[in-house]
């Protein structure tokens, strides 16, 4: 590196010095305060129902996914829709119920629960009669009753129980009440409800104590206000025979005998259904069928006990309080990982007292809680290692990096802050990576030099030092615009206060007396504070292409002035030479006429592609007219007319007047050029819209003998001519429509070619819009 870059320092932006970091002591205290926030707010939400519906799916999974068998004693006599087509509309003869009853009993039936409520005599009392004889007979048969709702009036819940005269003969009689979870689900179920002072037991209640065995466990009897329901799948698992089957005897006895039969309804729309974890739709369980579920879980002992509210506290504090240690002691990455850890822990925990203990311990609380805090700590770890990174930054500003230490024991001692002061320690030695980075930048090709906020030249690479070589005093503490007036430019003095913010916009050709030519970018610098920090000024060298610019001017000199002026010669001394023969004369001219239309059609051209154009407002529709009027001498001649179309409002577009009536008159001339006499050509104005941006299109369609696809897609190339045989030949040098495409090409625009042979060409000339203010 130079010895004048050594001394160089790039200035750093300015800012403020933060507070030192705070002491152990008070980031214990901090980890306190959130660890007891974060343990109030988890015992809050695990109190709270805000978690019911989450429960409730985590729930329905693990009882959708611990299907089991069912109970092989339990049978399910279906009143379905075969048995109402059998026996007829429903509700039937109490006597046929009688002798369902009698079948039942006959075939050795364990229990009869009989999901038919009989509280109001019929109309055949001596049918009554039968039924309750064979209840009697039987003694086999358990009765349903049910709380009818309290009134608007006040009045007490009313128990609606079977005739006496039926009931007295029954096994038990208990309640059906089914309990329906706020979303409309039923999951539960309650031994007993209250009926006024006193406990009612369920219906199932009373089965199950009365039919298990004498050393069975009962979770009837605990303290549990409700059980949940393992329901073993579908309802449609147990076994089910039709009501007109069992009359008919076609299910034999040994069917029937030694097991609990529920007689129901199991027809669609005849009774309720029930929305459950495992039925498929909104409610596809009948009243039978979830009986007979919650009498399969109280037998196999699989009924599940919710969790109380201290053991869920107990389960949820102790896992968050387990990441909260985790947090003070471990590195990011470990606590990630254990984070990981104890949600699969409060997950397989809540599954395996569910399958294993009949316990639900439900986990969304505690996950809730532990990711809460996680996202907690997390911010304020980054918060704090934030600020941080900006005492080590300031610390570098302040004191010299050759003398500066390390004083991690001074800061607090968690890993992540240790890491932080690594990454303050490796910031100290910056100052040697930035002295790399200075000779990447100065070793750049191009002159480059940097100034500061008062526009004094402060470092210069390898290439500007060469190019002041003869004037080393401008980068020993000289401007700016003193080390660029020091080139001597021809026609142009830099000012002491050059450049301005602005400048940089704006490149500047400069051009020395030795013939190099140089392009000037500048780049203001703010800092952090917004605050000028200084230029950066490279200076291109563009000498060659300034040649290569010159070059391309005298051809275009050569072209314009060297060879028209012959070809023009040629053609007077052709007018004015009588004797040469008519067809002779005829060929040189139409020689010399080549020849100037093809300078002119390359001159225009290259012009079309470099030159500078001057925009402005341009109603396309007015260029139109103007082209066409200009052409309208041939068009006489040739009887051919052009109808202008779509041209009612005008189409603005920004534009070089000039260059898009040269276009104009090139498209409309070739379609001139190329249409049969006595054709008609169309000029078509029209306004779309294509990616969101508006287009205004001029179409130029003729009756010509139009192009291959192959042919529209060559048709814009230079020096591209397509000759038809047996047609006429068309004079022109085959620049025409490559001039058209540069224009449209330089005014943001399009133009394309679209024909099919025989029918004629279309060519649409498309430019973006010019909004209207």
């Amino acid at each position: 590196m130079p010895a004048s870059l050594r001394s160089v320092r790039l200035p750093f932006p300015r800012r403020l010095r933060p507070s030192p970091p705070r002491s152990p002591r008070r980031r214990l205290i901090s980890w306190l305060v959130v660890a007891i926030l974060t343990g109030l707010a988890l015992a809050g939400l695990t109190a709270s129902p805000l978690t019911t519906r989450l429960d409730d799916i985590l729930y329905d999974r693990l009882v959708r996914a611990s299907e089991r068998p069912v109970d092989p004693s339990i049978l399910i006599v279906s009143v379905d829709e075969r048995s109402l087509r059998e026996l007829g509309a429903w509700p039937w003869s109490r006597a046929r119920h009688a002798e369902m009853i009698d079948r039942l009993s006959q075939a050795g039936a364990r229990a009869i629960v009989y999901d038919v409520l009989f509280s109001q005599p019929s109309q055949d009392l001596v049918a009554d009669a039968a039924l309750a004889a064979a209840v009697a007979r039987s003694g086999k048969v358990y009765l349903p009753q049910f709380l009818e709702p309290a009134s608007q009036d006040g009045a007490p819940p009313t128990l609606v129980a079977p005739l006496p005269a039926i009931a007295q003969g029954a096994a038990g009689v208990g309640l059906v009440h089914v309990r329906f979870d706020p979303d409309g689900a039923v999951r539960r179920m309650a031994p007993f409800e209250a009926n006024g002072p006193d406990l009612a037991p369920d219906l199932i209640t009373v089965v199950h104590r009365a039919t298990k065995a004498f050393d069975a466990p009962d979770a009837t009897r605990g303290d549990a206000q409700t059980l949940l329901v393992p329901f073993a799948g579908p309802p449609d698992r147990y076994r089910h025979v039709a009501f007109s089957s069992v009359l008919a005897g076609e299910v034999p006895a040994e069917m029937i005998a030694g097991h609990t039969v529920f007689v129901g309804l199991t027809a669609p729309g005849l009774g309720p259904a029930f929305p459950t974890p495992v039925t498929p739709d909104a409610a596809s369980m009948t009243g039978v069928q979830l009986q007979a579920s919650v009498l399969d879980g109280l037998r196999g002992g699989m009924m599940i006990k919710p969790a109380g509210l201290a053991l869920r506290l107990i389960f949820a504090l102790s896992l968050l309080w387990l990441l909260l240690a985790g947090l003070l002691v471990l590195p990011p990455r470990a606590n990630l990982l254990l984070l990981a850890v104890l949600l699969a822990v409060a997950l397989g925990a809540s599954a395996a007292l569910f399958s294993r203990g009949h316990l639900w311990l439900s986990p969304v609380a505690a996950i809730l809680g532990m990711a809460l805090v996680s996202l907690v700590w997390g911010w304020g770890r980054l918060g704090r290692v934030n600020d941080l990174l900006g005492h080590e930054l300031n610390r570098l500003r302040a004191v010299d990096p050759a003398g500066a230490a390390e004083a991690g024991s001074e800061f607090e001692s968690d890993v992540v802050t240790r890491q932080a002061l690594s990454l303050g320690a490796a910031i100290t030695r910056i100052d040697d990576l930035r002295r790399f980075a200075a000779d990447a930048l100065f070793s750049l090709p191009d002159a480059t030099l940097v100034a500061d906020a008062a526009r004094q030249v402060i470092a210069a690479n390898a290439a500007a030092q060469a190019l002041l070589a003869q004037r080393p005093w401008v980068l020993e503490g000289g401007g700016l615009a003193d080390a660029l007036n020091a080139l001597e430019p021809l026609g142009r003095t830099f000012s002491p206060n050059w450049p301005a913010e602005s400048d940089g916009d704006h490149p500047i050709d400069l051009h020395l007396a030795d013939g190099r030519a140089f392009q000037i970018q500048t780049v203001f610098r703010r800092d952090e504070a917004g605050e000028s920090a200084g230029w950066i000024v490279r200076l291109a060298d563009i000498t060659p292409l300034t040649a290569a610019m010159r070059q391309r001017e005298q051809a275009l000199q050569l072209l314009t002035h060297d060879m028209r002026s012959p070809q023009t010669s040629i053609l007077a001394l052709l007018t004015t030479t009588p004797d040469l023969p008519a067809d002779v004369a005829e060929r040189l001219a139409a020689c010399a006429r080549r020849t100037l239309a093809l300078a002119d059609g390359f001159v225009q051209l290259a012009r079309a592609e470099v030159t500078q154009t001057t925009m402005e407002p341009v109603d396309l529709c007015d260029v139109a007219v103007e082209a066409i009027d200009e052409l309208w001498p041939q068009c006489r001649q040739r009887h051919i007319e052009i109808r202008q179309e779509g041209c009612d409002a005008p189409m603005m577009a920004l534009g070089d007047r000039g260059v898009l009536a040269r276009a104009l008159v090139n498209l409309i001339g070739n379609a001139v050029k190329y249409s049969p006499d006595g054709s008609v050509i169309v000029v078509r104005g029209a306004t779309v819209l294509d990616g969101g941006r508006t287009y205004v299109e001029l179409s130029i369609a003729d009756q010509g003998p139009g192009l291959t696809r192959q042919e529209a897609l060559l048709a814009f190339r230079p020096f591209q001519r397509f000759d038809r045989p047996g047609a006429a030949a068309v004079d022109g040098a085959g620049l025409g429509l490559a001039f058209v495409q540069a224009a449209a090409t330089r005014h943001g625009g399009g133009v394309t070619c679209a024909s099919v042979p025989g029918e004629g060409a279309t060519f649409t000339l498309r430019l973006p819009e010019l909004a209207q203010v």
